[in-house]
Parts: C-alpha cells; sequence; structure tokens
C-alpha cells in the first residue's frame, strides 16, 4: 500500500510548479516588435568607435560622458580630440604653447572621466584651420561610428561653435548626437 505523506506531497507540487513555470517562460513567444523599432535596435548596437570633440569645458566634459553611457553595453572604443585652429596667418606647426596646453589639459580631463566609467580614451591633438574639418578629418580617418558633440557656453569666438556643430551635423558620414548644456548647468555668472 502506498502511503503519503503531507510534506511529500507538498514538495511534488512546488516541484511541479516550478517546471511548469520554466516550460511557460521557454516557450512563450515574445511581442512581435515593429521593423522600424527593430532597425533602430540594430542601428545603436552597431556602434563601436565613438569620437568625441573636445572644445568646451563643461558641454565637452557631458559629452564624454554621455559617450561613455552610451557605449558602456557594447564596450565602444572612445576617442577624444581636440581641435587646435590655427589662425591663416601663421604656419600650421606654429608653436602655439597656450593652446597646446590647453588641449592637453582638456584631453587629460576627458580620460579621467572615462576611467571613472572604467573606459580607456585615446585622445588626438590636431592643428587644423577650421574645428569642423578637422574633427571631420579625424573621424573619417578613425572610422568612428558616432561623434557625441557637447554645445552650450561661449567661451571662444561668438558663433563659432554654432557654426561647427551646424557643419559636422551636415558632413558627419556617421552618426552624430548632439548634447546642449542646461541652463542649470551654466555658472551663474553667465545665466542671462
Amino acid at each position: 500500500m502506498v502511503e503519503l505523506n503531507p510534506l511529500g506531497i507538498l514538495l511534488a507540487a512546488v516541484f511541479l510548479c516550478s517546471m511548469g513555470f520554466l516550460f511557460f517562460w521557454m516557450f512563450r513567444v515574445p511581442p512581435a516588435l515593429p521593423l522600424p523599432a527593430v532597425k533602430v535596435h540594430t542601428s545603436v548596437e552597431a556602434v563601436h568607435k565613438i569620437l568625441v570633440p573636445i572644445i568646451e569645458a563643461i558641454p565637452s566634459e557631458r559629452a564624454v560622458e554621455l559617450a561613455c553611457r552610451f557605449g558602456n553595453g557594447k564596450q565602444a572604443e572612445l576617442v577624444l580630440v581636440h581641435v587646435i585652429v590655427v589662425p591663416h596667418m601663421l604656419p600650421l606647426d606654429a608653436p602655439i604653447p597656450e593652446r597646446e596646453r590647453v588641449a592637453r589639459e582638456a584631453l587629460e580631463l576627458g580620460q579621467v572621466i572615462a576611467r571613472r566609467y572604467g573606459r580607456n580614451a585615446r585622445t588626438h591633438i590636431i592643428r587644423h584651420r577650421n574645428a569642423a574639418e578637422g574633427i571631420l578629418r579625424v573621424a573619417d580617418e578613425e572610422r568612428v561610428d558616432a561623434i557625441v558633440l557637447g554645445v552650450g557656453l561661449k567661451s571662444r569666438v561668438p558663433g563659432e561653435w554654432g557654426k561647427t556643430s551646424a557643419e559636422i551635423l551636415q558632413r558627419a558620414n556617421c552618426e552624430v548626437l548632439l548634447d546642449k548644456v542646461p541652463m542649470s548647468a551654466r555658472p551663474r555668472a553667465l545665466q542671462a
């Protein structure tokens, strides 16, 4: 004769429920996604190398952070570039110690931010007559999948960054992400 133990019945019920849930989870069909959503996901997953132009302090720092977060799941390679805009009256290789120092410091800060996210970033300092041309040249040479631009504060020639970002948006052969610094991130002295 078979004797039924309440503990055995309970264990059998737990086992059967667990197996039932496991089979339900394994064999359920996920809901179909619309084709545009699949294409967007595929496009974002295809980003393996990201270029971040380092120009202005706060926007560039935010752009490095955004690039690290954007490329984190894919372990995308991060490339930081600072373009030293050389006036036409000087030769391209003319020493400009102050601008070179600022470029090195800006790229070092970008690397510190990248390391905070566990990422290593390669850096480039290039000299060019036009910031946008220099950025686009590096983007083409490096074959980047995306450029992350930070815009906001105007500490340089008025209107120059606007022209630079517009030219990059129009001429880049890759995706361009634009991050505008919110007013709350601006120093109070610069708020209107």
